[in-house]
């Protein structure tokens, strides 16, 4: 939308779609309540007013027949246009992906509605039904009010899908972790503690001695020489030592229950066994996200000290495709790190400031505080001057540079330029040699983040990352060249 509007909330592809057809009158309007098995749309003009009564529509390809054909014939019976159709519900699950891109392969784009926003303008508030649900969503599409979705089999879906699959299974992580201690303080109390046991808790090691017959008592028997040569195995420095500290507190350590530690073995083991199955799904996650990021502008924030390919997958996946970007203050706020202002009393009264939204996408907001806190402690650059700055004058530092990190993010994608100091950011203040110095060296440190990733397979003409660094290669030869 233009900044002048006052339609602020409104979507350009809708307010197109209204429009382009000359009037309210000659748009349909088609509501939809998703569901898993059976959706339950209606008809109406852009005007509100109704064409039909709700109707189920199957989850089914015989399902989306029907509803084409209901679309068909209400467009040939009131003079509405094919391109006229706004077909739109609110913010689908997985389960009706495959419904909305068949509707897409049919010409007809799927425009999702805030779930809150419908249920506060639709006629009754008194009761909740389908067709109750199915009136607001059709009252926002008619207010115009509403977002085309992206393609959900696109690069930018997969990533998120990636993304926001290996939060939850980190989160599953932490709970079976949760788990483990219990049993480990009965079997082995200090055995997850590093400065007693010498070893990093939950790292191959530990996972290791704690599958099977585990116990204090199991490991002070061990042979020493059997112990060190097991955490030599798993790469544990120093492998002696640490067998010698860890035989030490399992001696000082006070034995369990013999009737509790079969059972606490028992589930122990199935418990290891499960994180780790856990850790495997979240690396395959990880992956994928890295192929998909490598395949998109965002590669390009890995180029940011303290910034890896964790953080940079998922803030891309999070805002999606750089083209729906808008303005900084628009994704700041969208990520909920600009505090709510209130202001009255006429413009001569300062604003208060109040706390952070809570409406807003804490998915995101986790991640651009988490990116802040790396770049604001890591390398010498000017984030982490701000993040200093702030800090010294008492103020909230990674609140803040998450609100910097954002404004140059921005730039940074939909540009396709890597983090560079402000030196040579300004015209005429390094030549060609002097940018092809530093391009090597942010590519080497970009290298060292990527060098954990397989991104073979990927079709050359769609891996943004080669073609940067080819494009330094060519700016090297130019260079050498005059």
């Amino acid at each position: 939308m233009s900044k002048g509007s006052i339609y602020g909330e409104r979507s350009q592809r809708v307010r197109e779609c209204f429009l382009g057809a000359g009037g309210a009158d000659r748009v349909l309007v088609v509501p939809v309540d998703l569901a898993k098995t059976e959706h339950v749309a209606a008809l109406c003009r852009g005007s509100g007013e109704y064409l039909c009564r709700p109707f189920a529509v199957h989850n089914t390809p015989a399902g989306l027949d029907l509803l084409l054909e209901r679309v068909r014939k209400a467009c040939s019976r009131h003079g509405i246009r094919q391109g006229d159709v706004l077909v739109g519900g609110e913010d689908p699950c997985q389960y009706a992906f495959n419904f909305i891109h068949a509707l897409r392969l049919a010409g007809h784009p799927f425009v999702r509605v805030n779930a809150r926003e419908a249920a506060t303008l639709r006629n009754n508030h008194r009761a909740t039904s389908d067709a109750l649900a199915l009136d607001g969503i059709a009252q926002a599409l008619v207010q115009q009010r509403g977002w085309e979705t992206e393609t959900q089999d696109g690069l930018y879906s997969t990533l998120k899908l990636a993304g926001r699959s290996r939060r939850a299974l980190v989160r599953q992580q932490t709970a079976f972790k949760n788990r483990i201690h219990r049993s480990v303080e009965v079997l082995f109390p200090c055995f997850l503690r590093e400065e007693r046991s010498g070893i990093s808790p939950f790292g191959p090691a530990s996972l290791d001695l704690m599958r099977g017959d585990f116990s204090c008592v199991r490991i002070a028997r061990m042979r020493q020489d059997t112990l060190a040569r097991r955490l030599r195995r798993h790469r544990v420095p120093h492998a002696e030592q640490a067998a010698a500290k860890l035989k030490a507190l399992a001696a000082g350590t006070l034995p369990p229950t013999p009737e509790a530690v079969p059972y606490e073995m028992r589930s122990l083991t199935a418990r290891v066994r499960m994180l780790e199955t856990l850790q495997q799904m979240a690396a395959a996650e990880l992956e994928e996200m890295a192929r998909c990021l490598a395949q998109t502008p965002g590669f390009v924030l890995t180029s940011i000290p303290g910034m890896g390919v964790t953080l940079a997958a998922h803030i891309t996946a999070e805002y999606g495709s750089p083209d729906r970007w808008a303005s900084a203050d628009r994704m700041a706020s969208y990520a909920g790190i600009v505090p709510r202002q209130k202001q009255t009393g006429g413009p001569g009264r300062q604003a208060v400031v109040g706390s952070l939204p809570r409406n807003a996408n804490r998915v995101l907001k986790d991640y651009l505080i988490q990116a802040a806190n790396h770049v604001g402690t890591t390398g010498s650059h000017r984030l982490r001057d701000h993040y200093e700055r702030v800090m010294d004058r008492g103020g909230r530092e990674r609140l803040g540079t998450a609100k910097m990190l954002v404004r140059i993010l921005r730039v940074m994608v939909t540009t396709e330029s890597v983090y560079l100091p402000p030196g040579l950011l300004r015209p005429g203040n390094a030549t060609v040699g002097d940018l092809v110095a530093h391009y090597r060296e942010i590519a080497a440190a970009m290298a060292v983040k990527w060098r954990a990733f397989d991104l073979a397979g990927i079709d050359p003409e769609h891996n943004r990352m080669l073609q940067w660094r080819n494009t330094i290669d060519d700016m090297a030869r130019y260079a050498t060249q005059h």
